[in-house]
């Protein structure tokens, strides 16, 4: 904003440097003025974002943040304004956070046995609850480095507590000591922004007071900062400055907010996403271990990739919701498949597969030739994001869409070639899928009886054997032992797999037990514990008790077949349908699926009794399955009264481009709207949200532009020249211009230094200066463009 003339100009000057002088109290702080409301307005942005963490749901009571944020708002200022700097200031701000978090921790440990016994002993109880917090730390950590999962909550509240200190704390000092206010909020923000993403509830309230109140702190410190300057140069400017400045602020604020808010995402972008393909795998792998050191933590809602990366931790409550994530147009199907694992910690199942691969569109990709296999046709519609991941009945064969994949041994297989045979075990596109977009995959789809799988071979190949019959060092005993009482009669691979699916069956299912403990072993929580659970733990049971039985078997994760809709004829696939299974290995027929879990219908396959052999042309194959109208594998979870907006007009495919196009014409309308808003503020008349009295004072701003030139022309201007020396070091650049150099250098410095009469008289000097600008402009751009051009001569010269 430019500098504006007060009434009084000499008058107004005077008191302002006098108030100026009365300021200036610390050297060593920044902001000589406007500390209140500098002040303010940093603690305001500090509690909302405070507000924002407890808000969001983490964990039941965050409420200590506040009383966090006022201290390290306070010391930080306070330290600012003290002589102390850098080494002192970072310690002070370790110790003092550091207690200031653990006395207000202490006041919400419950009366744990731990701390009782600590307190009979002579503790006192403050120094007791002090110790608990301390061993919940070093187990914490101890579950950090042995790659185990931990579902405490005090380490979880410890560390955003101290995270909010170090900001309001730091962001306090750095913003009164230095003036970096950007610094600050970008800070702030940072941790808003996340927070904002990932949080179980809705905080985008908060969000949007945090930007109105972050950017009203930089219009402020900024024209603090100008106001400082002004005065060091002597420069007169309104002393209601202050308070036209913050309301074009603020009224620039809303403008970007409103665009901000019906703007197109740039994550759409298709640049955008492929530029950010590589980031996203990494924080994938960042999330998977977030959740594996934070299991007590309520978690956001939501379908992403991270749920099908390479690594699933048996954790505490499943958040998932109502959404609808996408449909499938196929004849039949059960589960959706999106990656398999095969080592497990203990804690957790990792895909170890080293080997990656990417495949063109429609590529055939590599696959052993089981038997009784057919090929399958699915098209997959998205209905929310997924990361890309591709989801497709097993096993997938072929897509429509380019894929990296990673692939994982099985080896020589009977009746086939000697060399490596790998499989397919997770795939991405490598072409962004937004929401709406379609690709078809083809599947090998299994199509075999009992009989053929109790008939199977028990020849194992060597990979599977070495990779799917892994168990973790310390596992447990007693499931090894309940194994053997489940399934030790039974003498086929087949049979023994049915009875610990059927046993694990009897389970209770229940989506919302709490994570075991650290130092407990979920298997056995699951099993003789609480004997209640959801698939993670009914699919890791079963896949660890067939492996102790030395029966291949691993799990798999991605979605259930979801819901039937008989008039689209499609599958519609919830986020409820997030579902982890079994696959067993038998030779000759690859991996077979098995559905231990209680939630989940029992998976039903034709008997092949009544037939002489696994092929008879009785047994039900897959092409009778392609003509049925409703899928094989029926369980129930159809409804018809479902309402999904369907009707006989409009199929579901059609409710994605149907509430796209009307987002479409809403954001367009809103922007429209937006638009006209600023042009109408930045064009109003005067008097409406200024004063009447308002006018841009020409003399300095042409002025201005005159030094502009001056500086581009190559002249180093000095501190102690005159604006008359300025003026003639530009004349001897330009000699033509020289008039209209000089009348806009007279009409600035009477405007300066002049009498208070002969500034008012200065008014009608403004179309003048206007006309000599407009002469005078293409002058020195032909001075500049001359110059340019000799530059380029020389340097070809040369």
């Amino acid at each position: 904003m430019s500098a504006l003339v007060s009434s009084d100009p000499i008058k107004s000057n005077e008191q302002s440097q006098a108030g100026y002088a009365s300021a200036v109290e610390t050297e060593q702080v920044f902001f000589q003025e406007g500390r209140l409301v500098t002040g303010i307005l940093l603690a305001f942005l500090f509690f909302i974002l405070a507000l924002s963490l407890d808000a969001a749901g983490w964990v039941e009571d965050m409420s200590l943040l506040m009383p966090i944020t006022i201290g390290g708002v306070v010391m930080g200022m306070l330290m600012a304004f003290s002589r102390f700097d850098g080494f002192f200031m970072l310690t002070h701000s370790f110790t003092i956070g550091l207690a200031w978090v653990m006395y207000l921790m202490s006041r919400l440990v419950a009366d744990e046995e731990w701390v009782r016994l600590l307190v009979e002993n002579g503790f006192p109880p403050l120094q007791a609850r002090a110790y608990f917090l301390l061993d919940r730390w070093l187990t914490w950590v101890q579950a950090a480095v042995t790659d185990s999962a931990s579902n405490d909550n005090y380490v979880f509240i410890f560390e955003v507590s101290f995270l909010i200190w170090w900001l309001a704390y730091l962001g306090s000092w750095t913003a009164f000591r230095r003036g970096h206010v950007w610094r600050t909020v970008f800070m702030a923000s940072t941790v808003l922004l996340i927070n904002t993403y990932y949080a179980p509830n809705s905080v985008m309230v908060q969000l949007v007071i945090f930007c109105l109140i972050a950017m009203l702190l930089l219009a402020w410190t900024n024209l603090v900062t100008q106001r400082q300057r002004w005065r060091a140069f002597r420069i007169h400017f309104s002393p209601d400055i202050g308070f036209d400045f913050m309301r074009t602020g603020l009224m620039y604020t809303l403008a970007v907010l409103t665009i901000a808010f019906v703007a197109p995402s740039l994550g759409r972008n298709l640049k955008v996403r492929e530029l950010l393909y590589p980031i996203n795998q990494r924080w994938e792998e960042t999330t998977a271990e977030w959740n594996r050191l934070y299991q007590g933590i309520n978690r956001q809602s939501r379908p992403t990739a991270g749920a099908f990366g390479r690594t699933l931790t048996l954790g505490g409550e499943r958040n998932v919701g109502p959404g609808a994530v996408f449909q499938v147009d196929a004849a039949t199907g059960r589960y959706w498949r999106a990656v398999t694992f095969d080592t497990f910690t203990g804690r957790q199942w990792i895909n170890t597969a080293s080997k990656e691969a990417k495949f063109a569109p429609d590529q055939p990709i590599e696959n052993p030739n089981w038997t009784l296999r057919e090929p399958l046709t699915q098209t997959v519609t998205l209905l929310a994001p997924t990361g890309g991941v591709v989801f497709a009945a097993p096993d997938l064969v072929q897509a429509s869409v380019p894929l990296a994949g990673l692939l994982s041994p099985i080896g020589a297989i009977q009746d086939q070639t000697k060399s490596e045979i790998v499989e397919l075990t997770w795939a991405r596109s490598t072409q962004p899928l937004e929401v709406g977009d379609s690709y078809t995959v083809v599947s090998n789809y299994a199509d075999v009886t009992e009989k053929a799988l109790r008939e199977a071979s028990t020849d194992y190949p060597p990979e599977i054997l070495e990779r799917y019959l892994q168990l973790p060092d310390n596992f447990s005993p007693e499931v090894a032992q309940l194994a053997q009482e489940v399934a030790g009669e039974y003498s086929t691979p087949f049979d023994k797999a049915r009875a610990v699916e059927q046993f694990l069956r009897g389970y209770t299912y229940d989506d919302k037990i709490s994570a075991p403990a650290p130092d407990q072993d979920p298997v056995e929580y699951f099993l003789f514990d609480i004997k209640r659970g959801y698939c993670d733990y009914y699919a890791t049971s079963m896949t660890v008790m067939l492996r102790s039985l030395g029966i291949p078997a691993r799990t798999a994760s991605g979605y259930a077949e979801g819901t039937y809709d008989a008039d689209s004829g499609l599958f519609i696939i919830t986020e409820q349908d997030a579902h982890t299974w079994v696959e067993v290995f038998f030779p000759g027929f690859g991996w077979i699926e098995f559905e231990p879990t209680a939630g989940e219908s029992a998976l039903v396959r034709p008997s092949g009794i009544e037939n002489k052999d696994a092929n008879d042309a009785n047994d039900p194959t897959l092409t009778d399955l392609l003509e049925r109208d409703r899928p094989l594998l029926d369980d129930g979870l159809a409804d018809e009264n479902l309402d999904l907006g369907l009707n006989d007009q409009q199929p579901l495919g059609g409710l994605a481009f149907r509430s796209t196009r009307s987002w479409v014409i809403v954001t367009i309308l809103l922007m429209l709207a937006t638009i006209l808003l600023v042009g109408w503020m930045v064009w109003r008349k005067p008097g409406v949200f200024g004063s009447a009295a308002f006018d841009a004072v020409p003399q300095p701003i042409f002025y201005r532009r005159l030094q502009i030139w001056t500086k581009r022309l190559g002249v180093v201007l000095r501190a102690d020249q005159t604006p008359y020396e300025r003026a003639s070091m530009l004349e001897q650049i330009v000699p033509v211009g020289r008039p209209f150099i000089r009348q806009i250098t007279d009409s600035y410095v009477r405007y300066r230094f002049g009498s208070r009469a002969a500034v008012a008289d200065l008014a009608a000097d403004k179309t003048e200066l206007r006309r000599n600008w407009e002469q005078l402009r293409p002058l020195l751009w032909q001075v500049w463009f001359r110059r340019l051009l000799n530059k380029l001569s020389r340097n070809r010269i040369a």
